[in-house]
């Protein structure tokens, strides 16, 4: 196991800018956001008048809440740091035996706000400590068919910024190699939490039944059932859900932007978080109110460390596509029922201004702009997603077919690892053409949260119908292009 250090003193922008002067940067935001404490807040709030706030805008302070403006006039002087400073990423491989040019990486960042014991010295330990149990593995002989790279990303916290630099900088060879990327941050007690790509969620759903929960010593798969189970509806589904992901940790630019296949792992839930970025995130705090015998750090080291040995250790890439083609066609009936119920409500809204509703309503002494009707909107054209969804449906069955009546991997792997990046498409989505990936980006207005089919889903929320039709071609063509993908996969099992 070699270990290298990387220096990247080159200032980082946000994902897909240039590198620019920062006078000339047209992706930094113009309006200068800094958060600030609810008792810094309350005196900006309170002196605002105005209309009441809607009670979904109205926060917990003792003050009625008022949407504005003044009356009363705040000067706001902000100081920020522009020095350039060097960050460091720090990455171990272990060269693979049988198929040393397919990488699965393993990954945590080591920067943090102010003391970062959740975040992210609980998930960097783990790492840490995968990469202490592999040392001692190599020793007795063990190798891994794969290679493995582990990684400590810098400068995640200020914008992803060693992760990204370093994803960028290889994307060639990840182009080539990358199988998949595992991905934790932050750390605690509780349950355990799967999000990623669903080509891994039935691989994530065995990796989980193999491991101990260390306070409720059922499995960790048994444990996150039960929560599930008592929390929503039941599903008759053999394997739980995992979550799609966003943005907001390391996993982004492989994920979004060069389509490696990606897993993101932690525990928690029990532990009252409330120190998130704050002073208070310390080693007292972590060990006296969260996993304060680090049992969960092991979970977790157990956890990401069986999934990396399995995925560098199997003959075949455990990806299935049953999961994912039933997860995707969840997310094309939502942006099919999301088109009609955007339709209704335009229709419904249209139909309230004819009548006078609103204005009847309309507080005299306060009036507000009055609303407009809006055109309707037209009847989408979702025919291409359909067809793509029985081209997947077609290529998984075939899949499955061929891999029970198959006896070794042969030429399958580089096919399976395609797949993923199969589903992304170069000129990227509208507005942001750094991500790629047409299943799953970070909302254009959500920060991290995920919007899946995300060109589709903004264009119908944003009435964007014309561009509607053109993504939901687009979509389509990246999901055909994936069921070509699993097809070769099959063809070469065989």
């Amino acid at each position: 196991m070699t270990a290298t250090t990387t220096a990247r003193p080159s200032p980082r922008v946000l994902p897909g800018a240039k590198r620019l002067p920062l006078s000339q940067v047209t992706v930094l935001t113009k309006i200068p956001v800094l958060p600030i404490s609810y008792a810094d807040a309350q005196p900006l709030l309170a002196a605002l008048g105005g209309r009441v706030a809607p009670e979904p805008w109205r926060g917990a302070l003792p003050i009625t809440y008022h949407t504005g403006p003044g009356p009363a006039r705040v000067h706001l002087k902000v100081a920020f740091n522009w020095d350039t400073r060097p960050i460091y990423d720090v990455i171990a491989r272990i060269p693979g035996s049988q198929y040393p040019d397919e990488w699965v990486i393993r990954g945590n960042h080591h920067d943090a706000w102010v003391n970062g014991a959740e975040d992210p010295a609980s998930g960097a330990a783990a790492v840490l400590e995968e990469a202490r149990a592999f040392s001692e593995l190599l020793k007795q002989g063990w190798k891994p068919r794969r290679t493995i790279l582990l990684c400590l990303w810098d400068g995640e916290e200020p914008g992803l910024l060693g992760s990204t630099e370093w994803a960028e900088t290889h994307a060639a060879e990840l182009a080539r190699s990358g199988a998949v990327y595992v991905n934790s941050d932050s750390n605690g007690r509780g349950y355990l939490s799967m999000s990623g790509s669903h080509t891994l969620e039935r691989f994530m759903n065995g990796v989980a039944r193999d491991i101990e929960d260390p306070e409720s010593k059922t499995t960790a798969w048994k444990r996150l059932q039960a929560r599930t189970l008592a929390n929503g509806p039941p599903e008759t589904r053999a394997d739980l859900r995992i979550g799609a992901l966003g943005s907001g940790s390391d996993y982004t630019a492989f994920i979004d932007h060069l389509g490696v296949a990606s897993l993101n792992l932690a525990y928690g839930g029990e532990d009252g978080g409330g120190i998130y970025h704050s002073i208070y995130d310390d080693f007292y705090w972590y060990t006296h109110f969260s996993d304060k015998d680090f049992v969960y750090g092991r979970a977790l080291a157990q956890t990401a460390g069986l999934a990396v040995m399995r995925l560098a250790g199997a003959d075949l890439l455990p990806f299935d596509f049953d999961d994912f083609t039933d997860t995707v066609r969840r997310y094309v009936n939502e942006v099919e029922q999301l088109a009609r119920d955007r339709r209704q409500e335009i229709v419904s809204r249209n139909r309230n201004i004819d009548q006078g509703l609103y204005a009847a309503t309309e507080d005299p002494r306060n009036p507000t702009v009055a609303r407009r009707k809006q055109p309707v909107p037209p009847f989408l054209n979702f025919a291409p997603l359909d067809n793509a969804m029985a081209a997947l449906q077609q290529a998984a069955d075939g899949y499955d077919a061929a891999l029970a009546q198959a006896s070794a991997a042969g030429q399958a792997n580089p096919r399976l690892i395609a797949v993923e990046r199969a589903l992304t498409v170069q000129e990227g989505l509208p507005n942001r053409p750094w991500f790629k990936h047409q299943i799953y980006a970070p909302g254009f207005y959500t920060g991290y949260g995920v919007k899946t089919l995300p060109g589709v889903r903004e264009s119908i929320e944003q009435n964007e119908w014309k561009l509607a039709d053109q993504e939901i071609a687009r979509a389509a063509g990246a999901m055909e292009a994936a069921a070509a993908e699993i097809n070769a996969a099959a063809a070469a099992l065989k």
